[in-house]
């Protein structure tokens, strides 16, 4: 996970220093967040997913193009994206569109995993049918030894790769007593200058 420093767009800051704060405290899946997308018949479906970067562009994270949340991005690529820490007491909201990055990038992040991986991003099928999850890892296994034994580093597929997430809005969440949490919500206007107010609870 990479939070650039130097990100000088005021909520996309702020929600890197939130963060900071969840991985500071070593706070398991502190990156983890849940990612909603819209399929082609407009229902809608989540999952959580790790955040791989954060800048003054956006949110990245990696996935199979092929797999559902792929499908859906490809008919629609609006998202909603949400992050909460139960110890925190914060929650972070965040609306937009995605992009793919270039092949450099996702090739990049693919080749700093590890090798069992990169393996089992190739041979998945992700959302699609398995005989069982004991054949998948056998494969997995078998074909991570023989790059092993032959010492290749094995090539991103086509059907992976990285999305930036480009927010629209961005809301911050804080718990409150009695109630009383406070919402600090910033929008982009349509000169893409980023504006702030806060919401009643």
């Amino acid at each position: 996970m990479i939070i650039e420093r130097n990100i000088t767009s005021k909520p996309l800051a702020k929600v890197a220093e939130i963060l900071s704060k969840s991985e500071k405290l070593n706070l398991i899946d502190w990156n983890a967040m849940n990612i909603s997308t819209v399929d082609a018949e407009n229902k809608p479906s989540s999952r959580m997913v790790l955040l791989k970067k954060i800048n003054d562009q956006g949110l990245v994270f990696y996935t199979n193009f092929n797999s559902k949340k792929g499908q859906d991005l490809k008919n629609n690529s609006s998202v909603a994206v949400n992050f909460w820490w139960r110890e925190l007491k914060e929650q972070i909201r965040i609306e937009g569109s995605v992009i793919e990055l270039t092949d450099q990038e996702s090739d990049d992040y693919f080749n700093s995993r590890a090798l069992q991986s990169r393996v089992a991003a190739i041979i998945s099928q992700q959302s699609e049918k398995i005989e069982s999850q004991e054949s998948l890892q056998k494969k997995i296994d078998e074909q991570t030894k023989i790059y092993a034994n032959k010492g290749e580093n094995p090539e991103r597929p086509n059907h992976c790769g990285l999305y930036l997430i480009k927010p629209d809005s961005i809301e911050l969440w804080k718990e409150g007593d009695f109630r009383t949490h406070e919402r600090e919500k910033f929008t982009k206007n349509k000169e893409g200058i980023w504006e702030s107010y806060f919401l009643s609870p």
